[in-house]
């Protein structure tokens, strides 16, 4: 469509999966980042994400964010994908430094770009119901340009693992404007916001680059004048090297708290109607996908690189729970089965 001519996905798989580490375990005995591993068989979490963002925005304007360090998995996983354009972080510093990278590399190419951002650790049972809210965040976009638009699901219950979206008010409208947000609440605080109405917080978001940059100028100045040297042409040196030296001196920066928390009364959130979709980075997103996905296998194409050390995280969570059982009794299987 004529209005998605400038539409950009940035994928982020660039975190080091640090809540699954015991967990996911590979076959040398050292974790593996939960989006280079499959849930219930089939592709991997990263190359269910990069199927989505390509369906968006086609595999030319699609940018994958990785980490250096992890490049044993990803050379592996991008290599029948010439198009996507990889960008490789020198370390993980947190989502707001992996979303304001490639943000700049789109910008570069293309200033009157659109981008859809999506996190590499969702399964999502039915695509087409997301790929159409997706567009509807687009859309709205069209209508109220200097906005962030957020895809929420509707909650299957009281997850303390989540971060939760408030919106002002619940209507028939699909797109509603957000009063807060709310990150990793306890139980009994999780049980008011199912009352209230909340959603999930997908952390899948669209934004017009330039509104999204000037958004980072706002909540973040320092952090941009730190990139903008590193990615403008100085003269300083080539370009990658000065990523690599301010990656050295950066903190980690959380989008959601940095950001999105300090500018919620500005954004909108999609509510996406119901479409089996499943945050599988902790061990309960897990639980639930190995409960509500059916074990699948897509064509040779989508599936794992062969040459993968391949691990099933609904397998590699029963593993661990057996041993949790072994060693300790059940202090994680009874969390999960609640």
């Amino acid at each position: 469509m004529k209005k998605q001519r400038n539409l950009w996905s940035i994928v982020l798989a660039g975190g080091d999966g640090s809540r699954l580490s015991r967990i996911a375990i590979g076959p040398e005995g050292l974790p593996i980042p939960k989006q280079y591993c499959s849930v219930n068989g089939g592709p991997s979490l990263i190359r269910q994400a990069l199927r989505r963002a390509r369906t968006v925005a086609g595999p030319d304007r699609t940018m994958v964010v990785v980490a250096a360090d992890h490049r044993r998995w990803w050379s592996l996983e991008l290599a029948d994908l010439p198009l996507v354009k990889v960008v490789v972080q020198p370390c993980n510093r947190g989502t707001a430094c992996g979303v304001l990278l490639p943000l700049m590399q789109v910008m570069a190419r293309d200033p009157d770009a659109t981008v859809v951002v999506l996190p590499s650790d969702h399964v999502v049972a039915d695509e087409p119901t997301l790929f159409a809210s997706i567009i509807a965040a687009v859309d709205h976009i069209d209508r109220e340009p200097d906005r962030l638009v957020l895809l929420g699901f509707e909650p299957e219950g009281p997850d303390t693992g989540l971060g939760w979206i408030a919106p002002r008010f619940r209507s028939e409208d699909r797109v509603l404007a957000v009063e807060r947000f709310v990150e990793k609440p306890d139980r009994e605080r999780a049980e008011e916001l199912v009352r209230e109405g909340a959603l999930w917080n997908s952390f899948i978001f669209a934004m017009r680059a330039e509104e999204l940059f000037a958004l980072f100028q706002w909540a973040l100045p320092w952090l941009t004048r730190m990139f903008d040297y590193a990615m403008v042409d100085s003269g300083a040196g080539p370009q990658a090297a000065r990523v690599a030296q301010l990656y050295e001196r950066l903190p980690d920066v959380d989008f959601s708290r940095a950001v999105l928390q300090e500018a919620g009364a500005d954004m909108r959130v999609v509510a996406v109607p119901p479409c089996g979709w499943t945050d599988v980075g902790t061990p309960d997103g897990i639980a639930r996908c190995a409960k509500g996905c059916s074990r699948h296998f897509e064509s040779r194409s989508e599936a794992l690189t062969a040459a993968l050390p391949t691990v099933d995280l609904a397998d590699a969570l029963g593993a661990y729970l057996d041993r949790a059982e072994q060693e300790r009794g059940e202090p994680l299987a009874s969390r999960v089965a609640d």
